[in-house]
């Protein structure tokens, strides 16, 4: 997360609204599901099931249609395939 938290981090730094959406998927389950850091709103969002690397995250989608643009820092994830399929 942290090339994708620096984008976001240094798109803040010039009035550029750029919150962090992630999972839990490799990371601490104990971490807060929402946070700000360094002036970055982070949300966390539970893995329903997983398939091999592909961890389904449905909690994403309503998030994910409130945005103007969308950087996946990822490919072939449950993520990017909703932000390519999403209408806006």
């Amino acid at each position: 997360m942290n090339q994708a938290f620096q984008i976001s981090r240094r798109l803040n730094s010039n009035n550029v609204k750029s919150p962090v959406l992630t999972s839990y998927s490799d990371i601490d389950p104990d971490l807060p599901s929402l946070e700000t850091i360094d002036n970055v709103d982070v949300t966390r969002i539970p893995e329903w099931f997983r398939f091999m690397r592909y961890a389904i995250n449905p909690g994403m989608v309503s998030h994910l249609k409130n945005f103007d643009i969308l950087h996946a820092h990822n490919y072939r994830n449950f993520q990017t395939d909703c932000g390519f399929f999403l209408p806006n």
